[in-house]
């Protein structure tokens, strides 16, 4: 009798271990997609909120580009209205790209003369080039319409700025005088075209000559120039 007690003990312990771990498994399975579903709407929550910053970082960008773009335009409208200002007459070149440096021919020492007239960053024949690209030393001699006391040349770079190494004044007597020299550190943004500026003390000697010196071999590829600017009075 005791031992059929027993018996039926252990069966009802067994029956009970065995409802007790189908409970569990019901719980922890419960628990596991209770988990799994509060892992995914976190998911989708954290998934909206970076597109969301990401839509907001997007639309700052554009607004700060719009701002530089702005602000370059306005820059730009400032060199070509400056009253002391005045634009490339003649140039003398070292070397040309131009097969024939001739007026209507790409990036002939004539493309120097006058306003800009590149719209967009690149390489274009409205620019003067060098014959080659990463040569070494080559120069610009460039005669404006007037004498002036100078005070800033302004170079504008149209593609691959930065080769600028030395830039000199020649007074109406023929004596040169370097009014910048060394190298460029200037961070241009990519892509943009940029001027170059060297402002100085108002000459003591009038000049209507600047002679630029780059060295192509220190940017590499074609470094173009549109045209230059000589400031005084």
């Amino acid at each position: 009798m005791k031992t059929k007690l027993n018996l039926i003990l252990i069966l009802l312990l067994a029956v009970t271990i065995g409802a007790c771990n189908k409970i569990k498994e019901s719980f922890e399975k419960k628990v596991d997609e209770k988990v799994n579903e509060q892992v995914e709407k976190t998911k989708e929550d954290a998934n909206k909120k970076l597109q969301e910053m990401d839509s907001t970082l997007k639309s700052a960008g554009e607004e700060i580009n719009k701002e530089v773009k702005i602000q370059e335009a306005l820059d730009e409208d400032k060199i070509l209205n400056d009253k002391r200002g005045q634009w490339v007459k003649s140039a003398e070149v070292s070397l040309t790209y131009a097969i024939e440096d001739v007026e209507d021919a790409p990036w002939a020492s004539f493309k120097l003369k006058g306003k800009p007239d590149v719209e967009e960053y690149g390489d274009n024949g409205k620019a003067w080039a060098s014959k080659e690209q990463n040569k070494g030393v080559e120069w610009l001699k460039l005669t404006f319409p007037k004498a002036v006391y100078a005070t800033d040349v302004r170079i504008r770079q149209s593609f691959n700025p930065g080769a600028i190494i030395k830039i000199e004044l020649i007074d109406d007597k023929g004596k040169s005088h370097t009014i910048w020299e060394g190298v460029d550190k200037t961070k241009y943004t990519p892509n943009t075209i940029k001027y170059f500026t060297a402002s100085f003390e108002k000459t003591d000697y009038k000049t209507k000559i600047v002679k630029i010196t780059l060295a192509t071999n220190s940017v590499n590829g074609w470094n173009e120039i549109d045209a230059v600017q000589l400031v005084g009075e």
